[in-house]
């Protein structure tokens, strides 16, 4: 039974959406429907639950078609592709929760849940796949069934931002299908294990040569700037409940080929100060950018694009803590962001309106003012969240590079300034009301998570984060201290994090005049044209950058 485990998370979600649709035939009630869904999207959480402890001692293998490794297709659930699809249970199920009150604001429409489902089946199986070519064909179906995904609201800039994610995804998968035929060329094999037995004794060249097709598809997938152009619009046309699966999930499958692909044999020197550079540039850009706009969905799609710079440039550093402290802090964004997408989707759903000077937070709807407050809590770096132990352990883990550490730090001053600048211009005025129940269920177990994860990071660190670290990198000493929530609190890196706050406090009127500076044609808000060639553009600049490091 435990090897058919891994198929059998990937095939539930596509095998509701087939029932959905055969039953569609005989008109079967709404909660029929409601009910056939969230069964489909829990079996793969319920399995996760029991198998998932077995990983810890060894992966699980199972071989499609009875062909042996390396020669057929093989998934695998091992410490790091069980986190991401625990990550991906957690999100796709609470997002579709939300959706049972939200879709009432969406144009009507019997094929959501259908193109909910094949999307989750998509996400399992980017995570758990062990070889390429399979890798290509699920991010192919995550494109398909997000487009279409993304057109739900019917309006001209959700139609726009749809195709533009349809020919930028679709660039960008043929380049990695190109980075793919490269590796079957010179290695022989498609399957990550073997191609990381044989890739290291290929030629430097050749290795950075296949890294520059795939770095596009990492920076497409994850919205590393210049590749980030798709991503903007897309999270704020998109209905609630997508961009919440857009910033929690979508952006971290980039991250997670990044660390794949890097652990395989593209961790060359050079190679890692290439991608230490493009994180500080797009969290340094994702940052500024935050400051132009009023739209609290496009703030936070810009905080998105910060934060998954601050990850990418600790991958880069590539060393056992830094590893560890970038993989959690992409566990806890993937928490607290779709918390933060689903609390502001609620704020507009009551205030009709995502200008944050339209929206208060200072009364009339103290749970959902709540929920939210512990997003940005979480996004800044405040204790007791989980944002401020990740984020802290990642500080701590970037000492050992000062030329890092200085960037990352002011990125991170000019995150919290952003937030602040959010809570300050709320609006005094309030309607006093909460958002539905249904809503706030969902929004509540992710403000819950936000802080249980924070207050047991000793326990996700041993037993998910540190597992999870010694794939990527191998075996890993064992953490030094079996209280981490109070150790970082005292520790270099937690301190340095606290003491940015008051910074930021006082530095956010001051960045409040970035907004007058005009560069949306540059950085948002490009032609398909220019976003295409940003592209090709980003894949000589990664080349050439190697080649002078």
């Amino acid at each position: 039974m435990i090897e058919q485990v891994p198929i059998i998370i990937i095939i539930s979600p596509i095998t509701g959406a087939i029932l959905l649709e055969l039953i569609s035939k005989f008109e079967p009630s709404q909660k029929l429907k409601d009910i056939l869904t969230l069964i489909a999207l829990s079996i793969p959480i319920i399995l996760l639950l029991f198998f998932a402890p077995s990983t810890l001692s060894e992966p699980i293998y199972y071989e499609l078609g009875g062909w042996e490794i390396p020669y057929g297709i093989t998934l695998v659930m091992d410490n790091f592709s069980v986190m991401m699809s625990g990550i991906t249970g957690i999100v796709t199920l609470t997002t579709f929760v939300y959706s049972l009150e939200s879709k009432k604001m969406l144009p009507k429409g019997d094929k959501y849940y259908f193109l909910f489902l094949f999307m989750t089946t998509g996400l399992y199986g980017v995570f758990l796949t062990g070889d390429l070519i399979m890798r290509y064909e699920f991010f192919e179906v995550t494109v398909l069934a997000t487009y279409v995904l993304l057109t739900y609201t019917k309006t001209k800039e959700s139609l726009r931002a749809s195709f533009y994610y349809l020919i930028i995804g679709s660039v960008s998968t043929f380049l990695f299908l190109v980075g793919i035929g490269l590796i079957y060329f010179n290695v022989g094999f498609l399957d990550l294990k073997e191609i990381g037995d044989i890739l290291p004794t290929l030629p430097i060249p050749t290795r950075i040569l296949i890294f520059s097709f795939f770095m596009v598809t990492i920076g497409v997938k994850s919205g590393l700037v210049p590749f980030h152009t798709w991503l903007p619009d897309a999270h704020v046309s998109a209905p609630t409940p997508i961009t919440a699966v857009l910033a929690g999930l979508t952006v971290k499958v980039g991250l997670y080929l990044l660390f794949r692909t890097i652990s395989v044999g593209f961790d060359i020197p050079s190679v890692l100060n290439v991608v230490i550079i493009f994180g500080l540039v797009t969290g340094f850009i994702g940052a500024l950018m935050s400051f132009k706009y009023w739209d609290i969905k496009r703030i936070l799609t810009w905080h998105t694009i910060a934060q998954v710079g601050l990850i990418t440039a600790l991958i880069g550093l590539w060393t056992p803590s830094a590893v560890s402290s970038s993989l959690y802090h992409m566990v806890n964004h993937s928490i607290f962001k779709p918390l933060l997408f689903l609390s502001a989707g609620s704020f507009i759903f009551l205030y009709d309106t995502g200008d944050i000077r339209d929206i208060s937070l200072m009364k009339g709807h103290p749970i959902l003012a709540s929920t939210f407050l512990i997003g940005l809590f979480a996004l800044i770096g405040l204790p007791p969240t989980n944002g401020f132990f990740s984020k802290a352990l990642m500080i701590q883990s970037a000492f050992s590079r000062p030329s890092v550490l200085g960037p990352l730090v002011i990125i991170h001053v000019m995150i919290a300034a952003s937030v602040f600048r959010i809570i300050f211009h709320s609006s005094k005025e309030s309607k006093y009301v909460e958002a539905p129940v249904s809503m706030m269920k969902p929004i509540l177990v992710l403000a819950g998570l936000t802080i249980f994860i924070g207050a047991t990071t000793t326990i996700w660190m041993n037993n998910i984060i540190m597992p999870g670290t010694s794939v990527l990198v191998g075996s890993i000493p064992p953490l030094t201290t079996s209280y981490l929530e109070i150790s970082t609190l005292y520790s270099r890196g937690g301190l340095l994090l606290l003491g940015t706050l008051p910074i930021a406090f006082a530095a956010y009127p001051a960045f409040e005049r970035i907004k007058d500076i005009k560069v949306k044609r540059i950085i948002s808000e490009v032609s398909l044209t220019d976003a295409i060639r940003y592209l090709l553009i980003g894949q000589a600049i990664v080349i050439v950058l190697i080649l002078l490091y």
